[in-house]
């Protein structure tokens, strides 16, 4: 390695890889070596080298399994023995054991309150998606408290989602001036402190805490209840309210309860709360904020430990060097996210415990990595950094969070071969229909109703005995292979059918293999390369390793040999294919003629990772605005830092909060722009998955399947008389080639160069009404 003048690594090495001691005996990693000793470093496909650094400083850690895999598994035992023989320890070291030990109780209390024996049904319901933190359970609360629905009806107005907004204001209030005190067990009391709804709530998290089994205590219960009743006395009026709308909603549709209430993934939401209901509710969300305080304490004082606990740090994933020298996430050092792992419908959890906790740590701003690589430790040591190129496709959509990285020095300009392929190529709009001709829409919907609508689509798309739109695509590909003078079509007449996963891949192409019996043999799904390390007590997943393979599974790793094998439709995720795969012919040009994006891309509300990568682009813009709200408001640094902090937790919430693609709104103070966002990164999306079939410089057909890429087209098309249109605000379809043709407009030098003739031929997309 010293010798070598070329060094090739990944981010996962430069982060995590440390150097062998005959070779250097400073503990860095070689990412630090790769900045102190190179003169030119190249990032390709830079902005998954973001994410990468950006996931790894928003990283989950196991609290407890109920085996020995949880640091509270593990450190408890140990610190109740340092404890036996060292009855007198430093101030700081017994302040981290009571906070260990409180955190302990806290667990304990949580996971009663979700014990399907002892538990609470709608508590489970409540988080069964397995994500919680106090900000978003506090604030769905205060929904419910105001008699709202927890989540929006897709159908809400503009001015009714302010109007609501304005509602719960007052009760979030209180919320957000609890978790902002420096610790709710030591607020000293006001003036009147029974009259303090803040104090009331930090002297219920007091009494918590002090109670042994705090999670069957009568007495915590009627507190949280006495506190909703003196503090919100028409909370049972509201609520009755609520229920009658909901009733009358039902009536005039004409359909059952269960079909209208339902969390923007499909989920059956419980029915209207109950004063009983909403004070466990109340419990159960500040016991959360009390474990969030416990393991601050635990995981940020990691070196007040006892001296027995030889363990490294809970975060000894994230590199240590960089956690005090790349900037702190907004939000604060830890954002509390907790996923609870024995959960009802987790198959391999049934088999393991049911006691099951893991923490979501958010520390730092990790694409500041990559962003300042060339002068990453400059202000520490005074030596410049490398120079550094970035170099991506799609790093240039400047409305995505995901994909976009900055303006560019310079483009490469791809082959006018390429871009006339491009150009060349046909998009349209093509919805499937059930049997009573109702557009068939995947997003959106419940995960239990998903596989049967795959199925649905599968057969529409198979029509009778193969005579559908899949069979005559398959015969036009061959015809166009047949009259190609420009070599562009011989031997394509292949399908490539997106999904947004493996099962769902299994799904569709097992039904049209079902339906299609003539292509059994040539139709293959995607299955992932690595294999779950199986336990003895997962007889379920077991059985796995005595099962015959999946008829036409295909591996991850040999995508690239479709081209040369007897298939002529290939099932698989949209993320798995996305980048880095050349499928070719044996003419070495693209195999697949035509794609199909059967469903819609949809980020999933709660993935935390990728809302700490949303957090970390608007962080880097709020500093960038010298307007921004904070740096206005605030006087002076603590004041500036204070604001920046509450409003990085009011957009964080925002984010948790989003539900359907109509509900997207704006929010010009914190620079929020959801809707562009999501259509920016849904193109990157699109143009990485239609550049497997652009190798080799020739074109393609693209066909958007689900009814939820444009809902007003696909009614029209099922009832012609119908005169709405779509538009950005309800096609997420029309929004990203509303921003294709933004980019590649002529005043936009870079954005041309990248999309014009992307732009050309999704403008001629057929059966697109807008």
């Amino acid at each position: 390695m010293p010798n070598a003048r070329v060094w090739i690594t990944t981010p996962g090495a430069m982060a995590m890889a440390g150097l062998p001691r005959h070779l250097e005996l400073r503990p860095i990693k070689i990412g630090e070596l790769v900045n102190e000793q190179s003169d030119f470093v190249v990032f390709d496909e830079v902005e998954t080298v973001i994410k990468w650094f950006d996931d790894t400083y928003a990283e989950e850690v196991v609290l407890t399994d109920g085996g020995n895999n949880g640091v509270f598994d593990d450190i408890g035992v140990k610190t109740e023995r340092f404890s036996i023989t060292n009855r007198v320890m430093p101030p700081t070291t017994q302040r981290w054991t009571g906070a260990e030990r409180d955190a302990q109780k806290a667990i304990t209390a949580t996971l009663t309150l979700l014990d399907k024996q002892v538990g609470h049904q709608f508590l489970r319901n409540w988080v069964k998606r397995g994500y919680f933190t106090p900000n978003s359970l506090l604030f769905k609360f205060g929904r419910r408290l105001a008699g709202l629905e927890e989540f929006e009806p897709s159908d809400t107005s503009e001015p009714a989602s302010r109007a609501n907004a304005r509602l719960i204001q007052p009760i979030v209030r209180y919320f957000d001036a609890l978790l902002n005190e420096d610790d709710p067990l030591r607020m000293q009391p006001s003036s009147n402190p029974n009259r303090d709804p803040v104090f009331r709530l930090a002297r219920l998290m007091q009494e918590i805490n002090s109670t042994g089994e705090s999670a069957s205590d009568k007495n915590i219960y009627r507190a949280c209840s006495a506190w909703i009743i003196e503090f919100f006395p028409n909370t049972e009026r509201r609520l009755a309210r609520l229920r009658a709308e909901l009733e009358n909603r039902n009536q005039s549709s004409q359909q059952p309860t269960q079909q209208q209430r339902r969390s923007p993934n499909g989920d059956e939401l419980d029915p209207v709360d109950t004063i009983e209901t909403l004070a466990y509710r109340l419990q159960f969300a500040l016991t959360i904020a009390l474990l969030d305080r416990h393991t601050r304490i635990v995981f940020y004082e990691w070196h007040n430990r006892p001296t027995s606990i030889n363990d490294d740090s809970p975060h000894r994933r994230m590199p240590a060097a960089m956690l005090n020298i790349l900037p702190l996430a907004h939000t604060g050092r830890q954002f509390g996210t907790y996923y609870s792992r024995g959960n009802d419908g987790d198959k391999r959890a049934r088999n393991r415990s049911n006691n099951g906790l893991t923490l979501f740590a958010y520390t730092n701003i990790g694409r500041c990595y990559i962003l300042n690589f060339h002068r990453l430790l400059t202000d520490f040591n005074g030596q410049r950094g490398p120079n550094v190129l970035a170099l991506s496709g799609t790093s240039y959509l400047p409305d995505s969070t995901s994909f976009h990285v900055g303006n560019p020095q310079g483009v490469l300009m791809p082959e006018q071969g390429a871009r006339d392929a491009i150009a060349q190529s046909n998009f349209k709009f093509l919805p499937q229909f059930d049997q009573k001709k109702k557009p068939l829409r995947i997003s959106g919907m419940s995960e239990g109703r998903k596989m049967s609508l795959f199925q649905e689509i599968a057969r529409s798309l198979v029509g009778s005995n193969g005579t559908g739109h899949l069979e005559q695509e398959l015969g036009e590909l061959k015809r166009l292979g047949e009259n190609d003078l420009d070599n562009h079509w011989k031997d394509r007449d292949r399908l490539l059918l997106l999904v947004n996963s493996y099962d769902q891949a299994r799904w569709a192409a097992n039904e049209i293999r079902n339906c299609w019996s003539s292509m059994q043999n040539f139709v293959y799904h995607l299955v992932p390369d690595n294999i779950e390390t199986y336990t003895e007590d997962d007889f379920d997943e077991l059985a796995k390793f005595v099962k015959p393979p999946d008829k036409g599974a295909l591996n991850r790793a040999d995508i690239e040999t479709f081209g040369q094998i007897k298939g002529k439709i290939l099932v698989a995720p949209m993320n798995a294919i996305g980048r880095g795969f050349n499928i070719l012919n044996a003419n070495g040009k693209a195999a697949f003629g035509a794609i199909y994006f059967l469903t819609r891309p949809y980020p999933h509300p709660h993935d935390t990772q990728a809302i700490a990568q949303e957090m970390n682009r608007r962080a880097l813009e709020w500093a960038d605005r010298a307007d921004f709200l904070a740096w206005q408001q605030g006087d002076g640094i603590v004041q500036r830092a204070e604001k920046v902090r509450q409003l990085a937790a009011r957009y964080w919430r925002s984010v948790e909060q989003r539900s359907y693609y109509k509900t997207l709104r704006d929010n010009q103070e914190l620079l929020a722009f959801p809707r562009f966002d999501l259509a920016a990164t849904t193109a990157g999306l699109v143009i990485q998955a239609v550049g497997r079939l652009l190798r080799g410089g020739v074109p393609f057909r693209g066909y958007f399947v689900d009814a939820a890429w444009a809902p007003k087209s696909a009614a029209r098309k099922a009832d012609p008389e119908l005169s709405e249109l779509d538009t950005e605000q309800t096609s997420l379809l029309v929004a990203m080639l509303l921003r294709i043709c933004d980019y590649a407009s002529e005043e936009n030098t870079v954005g041309n160069a990248l999309y014009k003739p992307l732009a050309d031929a999704l403008e001629r997309i057929e059966d697109l009404d807008w």
